[in-house]
């Protein structure tokens, strides 16, 4: 068995630092998300495109290695194009495939709908035991070339994490993370470029997706995180996720002291080790931007303990 410990949630969240603190752990080993975002490779190019170490993704050594052990598990790997995303591209029947396997995570009615497809589309079912087979092998050549026995996948998307659920070596432990979401939409209008409406709607989607797949896991499988939590208390809040995934519980140390393969957004690259709640959002957001998102994001906000203002 594999123990998986899957960080879900909505982007912007804060799973940048949590990965690299859980890393330090040395029974946790990780690359951070599975597949360089899109959006990144739009941006940049492979030579261009930089690991956490600091080198070019494809020139690290680490990966070389990944992709070595790969191979000698049946798989050509290449980081910059990792063929780990549930999708089946092509026409006719394969965008039929495609759409089973992209789908998000909507509740059960529509995972009822994509069990029953996956069943009745065979372009759908080999696709998903091909990719399941890659991830499932890129985690025991990760835990192998560090030497760890919990793999870390922060890829956030709830419906990758019920995908990976169906890979029999997985034992999975979900870390829903969770950030007040006018910071999150905030993080978001500034990044994507869209209005605080559009922002808001997102952060609330994602993290009811998240709860519609908390019923897929045993109480003792899931843990609720808040960003600010981490933040205020480092130590206190990894020891509960250690004894979360049955790990000894471990000094902070300074994480940007060790060497990591990570790849995600650009704090990766960066040299702080300082871990501090980014509020920059109360002076940010205009009075009426915060009007507006609280009405939508309230409700699930409060559940979450954040307070309006």
């Amino acid at each position: 068995m594999t123990d998986v410990a899957y960080i879900m949630g909505h982007g912007y969240s804060g799973s940048t630092l949590l990965t690299f603190l859980l890393a330090a752990h040395p029974e946790i080993a990780t690359v951070g998300e599975l597949g360089i975002a899109e959006q990144a490779k739009r941006q940049t190019s492979p030579e261009q495109y930089l690991c956490s170490c600091h080198a070019p993704v494809r020139d690290c050594e680490f990966w070389q290695r990944v992709r070595l052990g790969m191979k000698e598990r049946g798989h050509d790997f290449d980081v910059w194009d990792s063929d780990l995303d549930f999708r089946a591209p092509g026409g006719g029947i394969g965008g039929i495939a495609d759409v089973i396997l992209r789908a998000v995570q909507r509740g059960p009615i529509l995972e009822t709908a994509r069990r029953v497809g996956i069943r009745v589309v065979p372009r759908a079912r080999r696709e998903l035991g091909r990719i399941l087979s890659r991830i499932e092998s890129l985690a025991e050549t990760v835990n192998e070339l560090q030497g760890s026995r919990v793999f870390l996948d922060s890829s956030k998307r709830p419906e990758r994490a019920m995908l990976m659920r169906r890979i029999p070596s997985f034992d999975m432990r979900v870390i829903h993370l969770v950030r007040d979401g006018r910071a999150v939409s905030c993080s978001t209008m500034k990044n994507q470029g869209v209005g605080p409406e559009q922002a808001a709607a997102s952060w609330v989607a994602d993290n009811r997706a998240s709860e519609q797949a908390r019923r897929y896991f045993s109480k003792d499988r899931w843990m609720t995180l808040r960003y600010e939590d981490l933040c205020a208390d480092p130590g206190g809040t990894l020891d509960r996720i250690y004894g979360f995934l049955g790990l000894p519980a471990r000094p902070v140390h300074d994480f940007r002291a060790l060497e990591q393969h990570i790849i995600g957004n650009r704090m990766r690259l960066s040299s702080t080790a300082e871990i501090r709640a980014d509020e920059r959002w109360k002076t940010t957001l205009t009075p009426g931007q915060v009007a507006l998102i609280e009405r939508r994001v309230g409700p699930l906000n409060r559940r979450y303990g954040y307070e309006p203002l």
